[in-house]
């Protein structure tokens, strides 16, 4: 949902919590070697024959980490999270990278698992603090999106809230600044933040959520959240 989109791309910047990264895919489709053990599995992956490639990674899952992250992604394809979480843990095992946390705290979530989720995104942000490989900005929106597609409304509203607070830290509202560092565009944020905020809170909540970021942002920034605060007022007047 708000995962970011280039500045030049005009397209929809929401995409479901489980797409993957150039992160995910397995060595040879980003320009290494895969091991030869795990030809077959990706080539049927790439076909989009999922249960093929499982049957063909899973004998091999104890050697290779590209054998437990074809048999994540390809469960993950197939809305099979419980199945899917088993292997990314056992990805995380071999590689214990924050990206990886991230993934386990998302598909959590697909699970119904939102404890479970909370906690392995802490974890990536642990993780990172030490290798900075990521925007703990992106981690947190993937995790939400997650919220989102599964509709827990209120769970979200506290990571929203976090998101809505590093454009106060942030200050600038430049579109490249923000698709540097992995932030969603402040326009993408405003428009997508307002179905969770509405299934938690009051119109008038709404705005004074808003609101809390008057005098915290650049020139730009302070224009649009005007535009979107006196929007919202606008259609609360006309409701009443």
């Amino acid at each position: 949902m708000f995962r970011k989109k280039r500045p030049a791309d005009n397209a929809d910047a929401a995409s479901k919590a489980t797409a993957q990264d150039a992160r995910d895919t397995p060595k040879q489709e980003s320009g290494g070697d895969i091991a030869p053990e795990l030809a077959h599995a990706l080539v049927a992956y790439k076909a989009g024959r999922y249960d093929d490639a499982i049957a063909a990674a899973m004998p091999h899952t104890e050697r290779f980490a590209d054998a437990s992250r074809l048999c994540a992604l390809s469960y993950s394809q197939s809305h099979r999270y419980p199945e899917a979480f088993t292997h990314w843990l056992a990805l995380f095992d071999h590689e214990p990278t924050a990206h990886n946390a991230v993934q386990l705290a998302t598909t959590s979530v697909m699970c119904g698992e939102v404890e479970r989720g909370e906690a392995w995104l802490m974890k990536s942000m642990q993780v990172n603090q030490e290798t900075h490989e990521q925007s703990d900005v992106s981690a947190r929106t993937n995790f939400l999106s997650a919220l989102i597609q599964r509709g827990y409304l209120s769970e979200a509203l506290p990571h929203i809230t976090w998101i809505r607070d590093a454009y106060a830290h942030l200050q600038i509202t430049d579109s490249t600044f923000l698709y540097m560092r992995g932030v969603p565009f402040f326009e993408t944020f405003l428009e997508k933040s307002l179905p969770v905020l509405e299934g938690s809170l009051s119109r008038d909540d709404v705005v004074n959520w808003y609101s809390e970021l008057k005098g915290k942002l650049d020139e730009s920034g302070e224009a649009q959240l005007a535009d979107w605060i006196g929007k919202l007022q606008t259609e609360s007047r006309a409701q009443t």
